[in-house]
């Protein structure tokens, strides 16, 4: 998801890459735009990430029939049962 978006920042950090490896000196608005660019990455991925595992995580935290919290491997927490 936002594959161009990606991509983008990509090309626009390895441009930063290539004039940084030529030992050009960096200055805080080029640092603030590359912080910038891959907090953007990171929350991109985590955005997909979430997206991705959304349709799980109800069926993991409660049971869709009683409402109840159960364990990742289907144990209800109210049945007695303990995982050590």
């Amino acid at each position: 998801m936002f594959d161009g978006i990606c991509e983008a920042l990509h090309r626009e950090l390895e441009t930063f890459d290539e004039k940084f490896s030529n030992g050009a000196q960096m200055n805080a608005q080029e640092l603030d735009t590359i912080n910038k660019m891959t907090h953007a990455l990171k929350s991109l991925a985590t955005y997909d990430a979430m997206r991705g595992n959304s349709e799980d995580s109800y069926a993991r935290g409660r049971s869709r029939m009683t409402g109840r919290y159960i364990s990742r491997d289907g144990y209800s927490r109210d049945d007695g049962y303990r995982r050590y």
